[in-house]
């Protein structure tokens, strides 16, 4: 059984997803033969690990989120030039450059929607979602 879970914990990467992870740990327990008393601890340990593990999940995607509203501000300040120029003045190089920086934005603001909407997601779940 320790084999298992030392497996387990060994496997996953920074990128694997903690409600897998406690899932899968779980799916070993339940095979396993405990008493009730040990159930409810390993239980109230899942809870409290899935709870922690989603608060830093959400507070890493705030910050990713806010790095690029940071970019989109950046790239933002670079396109103030554009108010500068008359369409006299506009050549091609600049028009692309703006081009380009209006791509990014677009990118970036993407980046942000999807990294938010994964946020929307992470939630800890309670004793009542499962049974071990």
């Amino acid at each position: 059984m320790a084999n298992e879970l030392i497996c387990a914990a060994n496997g996953p990467t920074d990128d694997a997803d903690p409600v897998d992870i406690v899932a899968s740990i779980r799916r070993l327990i339940v095979g396993a033969t405990l008493d009730c008393a040990c159930r409810a601890e390993i239980e109230r340990l899942l809870l409290q690990f899935e709870r922690l593990t989603a608060g830093r999940d959400r507070q890493r995607r705030l910050d990713r989120a806010r790095y690029q509203r940071r970019r989109i501000a950046a790239i933002a300040e670079l396109l103030f030039e554009l108010d500068e120029v008359d369409s006299a003045e506009a050549d091609g190089s600049l028009l692309a450059e703006a081009q380009l920086l209006f791509q990014d934005i677009a990118e970036a603001a993407r980046t942000g929607a999807v990294i938010l909407a994964g946020a929307i997601h992470v939630r800890p779940k309670t004793g009542a979602d499962h049974d071990l």
